[in-house]
């Protein structure tokens, strides 16, 4: 009897071992970590046959809330959550879940990819942030008035043959293509006496911040000093700002496909008078 079993473990482990070792497709997520309330990523995953011969299979993608245990995908209008592939010998390809992100839900979303091979299969398991853009700034320890004038806005990049740049504004149904550059430029101006200001600007979802360096355009802070880079908000503090304009560019570069929220920036000036000001929010469409 004892003989018996060792011989059944022994062929169903010769089988998964030969199941595995046949399953030449590799897969990879290639997602944002976090996205926001009212974001449409496209949750896209890089697939690769390594094998000698064309591949055929199916994409099953989960979503899970991590608190409650329960599926999600209908509330998230998962709908494209099954999909087919075939990948010839040596070929590469990326698969899109298109997604939209409840306005009311916060919190971590476990997912899971189901890669299937006639009756081979493999999971690939991770998860992403849900968070509230209204919470990604530092709050304020005292009282501020809205009584600053400012602005932001988003453009685009794109290096001409003469080596000159040209920059066109990002408009709400104008799409970006991935791996773009663009810039989010501030604008403020200062009109009491000499002030002191804290920028807190929350990372885009679709965004991925170039360096940590800003360049202004207009005016010049005595000092700058700037906060280590951080995978949630950029955050500096300007000192010295004289009454007048003052234009400084953030660079990006746009890294994942979906509709994204560009988060309001927060500025808290000091010196003159204790005073806030919000940006408005936008968007940006990648593909």
């Amino acid at each position: 009897m004892r003989t018996c079993l060792l011989l059944l473990a022994f062929v169903w482990s010769a089988i998964n071992t030969t199941a595995h070792s046949q399953f030449s497709i590799a897969a990879a997520a290639d997602l944002s970590a976090f996205f926001y309330p009212g974001d449409q990523p496209k949750l896209q995953f890089l697939l690769a046959n390594n094998g000698r011969s064309e591949q055929t299979g199916n994409l099953q993608l989960e979503l899970f809330d991590a608190v409650k245990k329960q599926p999600v995908d209908g509330w998230f209008y998962n709908q494209l959550a099954n999909q087919y592939f075939t990948l010839a010998a040596g070929e590469h390809h990326a698969v899109r879940f298109p997604i939209m992100i409840p306005n009311a839900f916060t919190g971590k979303v476990f997912w899971q990819l189901t890669v299937r091979i006639d009756s081979t299969l493999q999971l690939i398991r991770g998860y992403f942030d849900v968070r509230d853009a209204d919470h990604q700034t530092e709050a304020a320890q005292q009282a501020y008035q809205r009584t600053m004038k400012g602005g932001i806005g988003l453009f685009t990049v794109n290096k001409q043959p003469s080596k000159s740049v040209a920059e066109q504004v990002i408009t709400p149904f104008s799409t970006q293509p991935v791996g773009h550059p663009v810039v989010l430029r501030m604008s403020i101006y200062i009109n009491q006496k000499t002030d002191s200001c804290t920028v807190l600007l929350p990372l885009s979802a679709g965004l991925q911040p170039t360096g940590n360096n800003v360049q202004f355009k207009k005016g010049k802070p005595t000092s700058i000093v700037q906060k280590p880079k951080s995978d949630t908000a950029l955050s500096m503090t300007l000192y010295g700002l004289s009454p007048g304009v003052y234009q400084w560019d953030y660079p990006f570069t746009t890294r994942y496909p979906g509709e994204f929220l560009v988060p309001s920036c927060r500025l808290l000036l000091y010196n003159a008078a204790r005073r806030e000001y919000r940006t408005a929010t936008s968007s940006i469409l990648i593909e």
